[in-house]
């Protein structure tokens, strides 16, 4: 990443700041790294997201720096000075996405991308404070200073996000509870709008539908940080939608109302660009730096001018001697590495007396941040184990003679050699983790393995929590003037995980375990490029003596394609293909610590898999014909989990392939066939794709019974349907016949596919039917080398306590008894499910290929659909969800002849389609679904459509009439809902009709139990309008189920056709509007009403 262009004046902003240099090492050492190192070596690639100022990775319609500041507001805005809890910058936003105050998808992209990053060195509140600073910094916009320290929320906190329709008074009220007075609040509402804008899905009252390209209208008249906002709303042309246009009839032109607050005056001054950034610094640090009292900030952050990175002690054969290793980081933002003839560490031996020198000219890499620049110089040489090392000093040799010393603020850089742990002689085999620690035998305390792992959280929050595990290690044998140690914990993933070893006071942590080999070395062995990213090979090694003496270090190994990759042989550098991903089978994403070992371990039932941009894995069975080799040197980024392996480059993949598979050519190389499975099993040959089991485990072979359940053969996927519809659940890394059959109990059926893949049901699809070749089931189970699990397109099927399977067959088209035992257990995802999934979507249990889904609970794919011209082109009802998947949208939809899926999140519902909707390639329609990253849900402003079986062929010939244009053939025939009270534009022309579904009239039900209708009302100005409890439905909710859930209450209501409220009273604003505006229809029942975007309808209790 380039500096900034205005660098030259930001040199000194960090020695501006007023603060001391950092002293090493520091409890804001993580949060600096991933500040100031966006790109290069070791670069955590945090500021990546937002540059340019204008990207996003989600696609059209969206900028990703805009969102991050918005989040960050978001976090702080529900604080209240008054009252504990006092709130602030606390991540509890992570568990208020459905309260209604914070819509739209950027918000759970944003923390899933936080959450990539976040450990128990970094919190995401510190993150969602960095966030502010990259998106401002990378938008142009002045540097806001960033403290560290803060603590993460783990609930929700209350309601208070200021909404477009509050009145001024409110507005004033709320930032007065966050602490702000009303100048702060027109300086914070401008500098917070300087970028971004408003999203027509979400707030249609401001911008209609069809307004605004891609439904996104900005603030001003550019993407970057910049006072436009004031100069526009001042002196004109003022576009800002939050202030002039539709806003305004609407009564949600909110930037008017704050900046009118005190007549202009404000927003006047901010016309002024110097003032305006700096008022945005001072304002936004403020915000972020809102926290509770209890909470104790750094300093604001600075850049060390030098800095020790994954510095390593090792202990070598015999125990005479430890190698020391490392990278001492060098800012080289006011003086250039040209400039730096060599590197020394001079270090003090381990009684604090004189130890020697190392001296190294070796740039191991180079990295840069918005403003800075940094060079490492990496070392490794070794010392005398019984004298050892406790601190050193770093002494940066200029070319023109000129020495600076950095002694860390007089302390010298620490460093303990108590407890080493030995990363060559630990190991990662699967999910066991075996780490191996020399300690120095004076220490009596306990010595402990320490593991941290995240750990998903439920309910859909996109913040994993952190787990902690302590294992004993057991002493072994004595080399030297060390004891060494060994303990083993299994873990889920390697990604995010940390380890260390500790005991008493002595520690040596937080180490990454995917950089470990899979074999665990003998003592004495110095790991290499392929197993460490901390510890570098010596070829030479510093004196005995203990008097001064001055060793140069040898070269660290430089990063290098790997030819071979545990199964996996190197192919080349290849291209992405065009219009396609290179490799479509599944997608990992980790930017602070992807490495080769990672990847293929995600990838391990693919055939083959490949790194793009340093931090993004793909695997595939087939390579798309598009792809074509680039040369070698294009693959030039390092891994950021291991700097001495390359991790492909932009639009370039390190790919890689199974040596198994490596000889025969790319037409014949996919073995996952949707018609037949390609290989043979025996007692002696396992396909090419499974590990190979160790001596000590049993023989592989079928298994007839699991638990009650007994094996019914191999079996093929249905044609175009699930054989079995119920339940899923994915788990590539530890799936066995028990897993599976313990996640179906009580179902029928349970069958395992393509390794990883189970699937339950009540019944088997009639077109389901017995591979021909029986040896089909191929694939080994991940979690039992013992076992079958299926293969691509076959079922390893088992059904309860029988020996065959006729009895329970059902024909596709009468499938039913599934689909209740689906939505019953929707929310039951298998823990044990440890394969990553893009930081896009939310954990999915669909098959791990990208796919249009062809049909999905009596609906039919019809085509990719535009939207209408400034109408929806699915318009009778709504359902988004932050868990969007084909299956659930026409779950939603079941009372319309159409559902259709946009944007990934969003799925609409109606009878006849919008004036203006055009059938386009399917290839518009290129967002996976926001719940199953491998189907297809739309794209921005287009509807990936399903229509209902039997209400139209393909073959039946209907058009459309387009604005008096040519007509658009659409695959399926078209008819009305005579029977709907929902207002929907008389647009289509048809020759064909039918009933309409479902039979009856959709009118307003007087009386729900001992309830009586009330009215249709709006929410209230500040608050919910109920307030007694809540529960959601996307898929069923009905009035009576809201009733029961609100029984004892004197009101409820149901919102945006899912949402239930109750309470004993309507809150202040909430006021009766007319009837028609309650015109969503229930989900669970199309013939009752449930209430619209910000309506209720609400019932009163009566009896």
């Amino acid at each position: 990443m380039k500096l900034c262009s205005n660098v030259v004046g930001l040199i000194a902003v960090f020695s501006g700041l007023g603060v001391a240099a950092p002293t090493w090492p520091s409890a804001i050492d993580e949060l600096e790294d991933v500040m100031f190192l966006n790109a290069g070596y070791k670069s955590k690639g945090f500021g990546g997201h937002v540059t340019p100022c204008s990207f996003s990775e989600f696609g059209v319609g969206r900028q990703t720096a805009a969102e991050w500041l918005r989040i960050g507001f978001h976090d702080m805005a529900t604080t209240n000075i008054f009252f504990e809890p006092h709130g602030g910058i606390d991540s509890s936003i992570a568990f208020e996405l459905n309260n209604g105050e914070n819509l739209g998808p950027g918000f759970v992209s944003t923390l899933q991308t936080y959450s990539a990053l976040y450990n128990s060195r970094l919190s995401v509140s510190d993150i969602i404070a960095l966030g502010v600073y990259a998106s401002v910094r990378a938008c142009g916009g002045p540097v806001v200073p960033i403290r560290g320290g803060r603590i993460d929320a783990t609930a929700a906190g209350p309601q208070g996000v200021p909404q477009p329709q509050n009145p001024q008074g409110t507005f004033v009220n709320q930032f007065a509870r966050m602490g702000f007075n009303t100048v702060d609040m027109i300086q914070m509402t401008a500098c917070g709008h300087a970028i971004g804008g408003v999203h027509s899905e979400f707030f249609p009252e401001i911008v209609p539908a069809g307004t605004a390209p891609n439904g996104y209208a900005l603030f001003d008249n550019t993407p970057e940080f910049d006072n436009n906002i004031a100069t526009r709303y001042i002196s004109g042309p003022n576009t800002d939608p939050l202030s002039v246009g539709p806003s305004v009839a609407a009564t949600r032109n909110a930037d008017t109302v704050v900046f009118t607050a005190d007549k202009n005056v404000t927003i006047q001054a901010m016309t002024n660009p110097t003032t305006f950034n700096t008022v945005c610094s001072s304002i936004l640090q403020r915000m972020i730096d809102t926290v509770a009292p209890t909470v104790n900030l750094s300093d604001p952050l600075a850049p060390y001018e030098v800095k020790p990175s994954g510095l390593q002690l090792t202990l070598l054969s015999g125990g005479a001697q430890i190698t020391f290793s490392g990278d001492i980081r060098v800012r080289t933002t006011t003086r250039s590495a040209a400039s730096i003839l060599s590197v020394q560490i001079i270090y003090k031996d381990r009684t604090g007396g004189v130890g020697g020198t190392i001296t190294t000219t070796t740039v191991s890499g180079t990295a840069t941040g918005f403003d800075d620049s940094f060079a490492f110089y990496g070392f490794s040489a070794n010392i005398p184990a019984t004298t050892s090392i406790s601190s050193f000093t770093v002494v940066v040799v200029g070319t023109g003679g000129l020495s600076t010393t950095y002694s860390n603020n007089g302390a010298g850089f620490p460093i303990q050699d108590s407890v080493i742990a030995l990363a060559p002689q630990s190991c990662l085999s699967g999910t066991n983790l075996t780490v191996v620690a020399a300690v120095r035998t004076g220490i009596t305390s306990a010595v402990s393995l320490d593991v941290t792992q995240k750990v998903a959280r439920t309910g859909g929050v996109p913040v994993p929590a952190l787990a902690n595990a302590t294992v004993t290690m057991v002493k072994g044998a004595t080399i030297g003037p060390y004891a060494i140690y060994s303990g083993s914990s299994t873990i889920a993933s390697a990604a995010g995980t940390k380890y260390g070893v500790s005991s008493g006071t002595f520690a040596d942590d937080f180490k990454d375990p995917a950089s470990l080999g899979a074999t665990c070395a003998p003592i004495g062995t110095v790991a290499s490029s392929s197993t460490s990213s901390s510890v570098v090979s010596t070829s030479r090694s510093s004196t005995s003596s203990r008097a001064s003496s001055t060793t140069s270090s040898t070269a660290v190994p430089t990063p290098i394609h790997k030819p071979v990759v545990g199964k996996y042989s190197f192919q080349g550098c290849f291209t992405e293909g065009t219009g396609v991903r290179a490799l479509a089978g599944a997608a990992f994403v980790d930017y602070a610590n992807m490495t080769s070992e990672i990847c293929a371990s995600n990838c391990a039932a693919y055939e083959y898999w490949g790194i793009e941009y340093y931090g993004e894995c793909y695997c595939g069975d087939e390579l798309a014909a598009s792809s074509t080799q680039a040369p070698l040197d294009d693959c030039n980024f390092i891994c950021p989990g291991n700097p001495n392996e390359y991790c492909g480059a932009g639009n370039r993949l390190e790919l890689y392939r199974l040596t198994s598979a490596a000889t025969s050519s790319r037409s014949s190389s996919s073995v996952r066939s949707t018609s037949s499975a390609s290989t043979v099993r025996s007692s002696s040959s396992v396909s090419s794709r499974s590990s190979t089991a160790p001596t000590s485990t049993p023989t592989l072979a079928i298994k007839p019974k699991v638990g009650n359940y007994v094996r019914q053969g191999c079996y093929t996927e249905g044609t175009g349907v699930r054989a079995l519809a119920g339940a899923q659940y994915v788990d590539y890394v530890g799936m066995t016949l028990e897993i599976c059959a313990s996640n179906c109990a009580g179902t029928t059926y349970f069958g395992v596919e393509y390794g990883g893949e189970c699937y339950c049901g009540q019944t088997l699809d009639a077109t389901s039917v017995p591979a021909a070749n029986q040896l089909d089931c191929s694939f080994v189970c991940p979690g039992d080398a013992s076992e079958y699990c299926g293969a691509g397109n076959r079922l390893e099927l088992y059904m309860l306590g029988a020996a065959s399977s006729s009895s329970s067959r059902v024909s596709s088209t009468s499938s039913s008894s599934s689909s209740t035992r689906a939505s019953s257990s929707s929310t039951r995802v298998s823990s044990s499910t440890t394969k990553p999934v893009s930081s896009t979507s939310a954990s999915s249990t669909a098959v791990p290929t990208l796919r249009i889904v062809p049909s999905a609970g009596g609906y039919n794919y019809i085509g990719c659909y535009t939207e209408g011209d400034g109408v929806r082109a699915l318009g009778a009802a709504s359902f988004p969800s932050d868990t969007n998947t084909v299956e659930s949208c026409v779950a939603s939809c079941a009372g319309y002849k159409y559902a259709g899926m946009e944007y990934g999140r969003e799925c609409w519902c109606a009878d006849e389609f919008g004036a203006g909707s055009l059938l386009v390639p399917n290839a518009d329609c290129s967002m996976t679904c926001a719940g199953d990253p491998y189907a297809y849900c739309g794209a921005g402003n287009r509807l990936q459509v399903y229509q209902k079986a039997g209400t139209g062929s393909a073959s039946t010939s209907s058009s459309r009439s387009v604005s008096g244009s040519s007509s658009t053939s659409k695959p399926a025939s078209t008819t009305s809902r005579a029977a709907s009270s929902t207002s929907k534009p008389a647009t289509l022309s048809t020759s064909t009709t039918s009933s309409a579904a479902p039979q009856g009239t959709q009118a307003i039900k007087p009386t729900i139990g001992a309830y009586s209708y009330y009215g249709c009302q709006t929410e209230s100005t500040d608050i919910r309008a109920l307030t007694g409890g809540f529960f959601f439905n996307e898929t069923a909710m009905t009035l009576e189920m809201c009733a029961a859930n609100c029984a004892g209450f004197k009101y409820w209501g149901v919102e945006y056709g899912a949402e239930c409220y109750c309470g004993n009273e309507f809150q202040v604003g909430s006021v009766a509007v007319p009837h028609t505006d309650c015109t969503f229809p229930c989900p669970g029942n199309a013939l009752e009403f449930c209430g619209a975007g910000n309506r209720l309808s609400s019932y009163v209790l009566t009896v």
